[in-house]
């Protein structure tokens, strides 16, 4: 079928459904009527292929013992190829949870205890909560706030790596900031990890969503020593169905990995998981074109929206990610009060850029993917809360 705009404007009541995004809004936010647009999902229906796939495997009445079967591994490779130029080996995909507990398996295989970090903050919370969790240490080197938009510190990375550092987590394209890395910023980073043998965990979770003129450039292309953490899971909206990939080309690290899984018994694929998973590669690229370009609207019709009744708010060139980055530092409000104000005035829920670290103080991000009538309201929200 043809997936017309229709699609995304379809609003579905998802209160009821154990759905973290609206169901979980009073324990979040203390109000269990605020404008959710905080947790990176979709209010969008799933790609029909999706659907068909599971309705199909559900009416098959034994759900027995599972195994990741060549197909549904030829059906990512085929994926990577087509949409990123991307050429992954089958062999070199482990299957994971979720892209947070390749981030745990991945630091337990490649680092040993008290060994440090590397992270670029503002940055999605679990790389430091991770961290953290592994008993590692957490080595900082901020993104630089310039005119044209978030830059990396490159000075900053090659002193940390200098000074020992041999692991990073990078985030590509980058939550929260939306930054698209180009090319040749991938490039220089890897030749200073290769210069000074450090390895790069790759969290690509959001690739599906570079808007154009951007692409996405998996650091594989540049870097056959990286570890790419990825998952149809964010592009297609099936979160709620566990399933991630862990791509290692090298054969010492992936058996490392391997390891580290068995040993936690996380090797095992969901039935579910699998059979959506292998769906959205193989039908669903006409709803993923569909959808990235829904989200694009969404994004110039919000930065429309807030340059016009919203000047006091800040904003740098968003080209990934469905996640908007709101600087309010300027209105000179405590971070914590605003919130409270944002919820309580506004009625709308963001996420605090606390989230993200320290450096997220002031900062608050909006959720682009869901229909522009919810993203309006909440902006209007914003607009009441802003008011003297």
């Amino acid at each position: 079928m043809k997936i017309e705009r229709a699609y995304f404007d379809a609003v579905i009541d998802r209160a009821g459904t154990a759905c973290e995004k609206w169901d979980g809004r009073m324990e979040v936010f203390g109000r269990a009527d605020v404008i959710p647009l905080w947790v990176a999902d979709m209010d969008f229906a799933c790609a029909p292929g999706i659907v068909e796939a599971l309705r199909a495997r559900a009416a098959h009445p034994i759900y027995g013992y599972t195994q990741n079967a060549a197909e549904n591994r030829a059906a990512e490779v085929a994926f990577l190829k087509r949409r990123f130029g991307l050429q992954v080996e089958q062999d070199w995909i482990l299957e994971s949870p979720s892209v947070v507990d390749s981030m745990l398996f991945s630091l337990y295989a490649l680092t040993q205890p008290g060994e440090r970090v590397l992270i670029q903050p503002p940055v999605y919370g679990p790389f430091r909560e991770t961290i953290l969790r592994a008993e590692r240490a957490v080595e900082e080197s901020p993104l630089l706030e310039t005119e044209e938009g978030w830059k990396m510190d490159f000075d900053g990375l090659e002193a940390a790596f200098r000074d020992g550092v041999r692991c990073m987590f990078l985030c590509s394209p980058h939550n929260p900031v939306g930054r698209v890395w180009t090319r040749e910023e991938l490039a220089r980073l890897a030749a200073l990890a290769q210069k000074y043998e450090a390895r790069i965990i790759a969290d690509e979770i959001h690739a599906a969503f570079a808007f154009a003129p951007h692409a996405h450039t998996p650091l594989l292309t540049l870097s056959p020593a990286a570890v790419m953490l990825t998952s149809a899971t964010k592009a297609f909206n099936i979160a709620g169905i566990r399933q991630s990939s862990i791509i290692a080309p090298d054969a010492d690290v992936r058996e490392r990995l391997r390891a580290q899984m068995h040993r936690v018994n996380a090797d095992h694929p969901n039935l579910f998981a699998m059979v959506a998973q292998r769906a959205a590669y193989e039908t669903g690229d006409e709803w993923l074109d569909a959808c990235v370009d829904y989200i694009r609207e969404n994004r110039d019709r919000a930065y429309a929206w807030i340059a016009q009744r919203l000047p006091q708010i800040a904003l740098k060139p968003m080209e990934g990610t469905y996640l908007m980055w709101l600087d309010m530092r300027g209105l000179g409000m405590d971070h914590e009060a605003l919130f409270r104000r944002l919820i309580d005035v506004g009625g709308v829920g963001l996420n605090s850029g606390l989230f993200f670290g320290e450096r997220g103080r002031g900062f608050f991000r909006l959720n682009l993917a869901t229909q522009w009538k919810n993203i309006q309201a909440g902006l209007e929200g914003v607009e009441r809360a802003l008011r003297p």
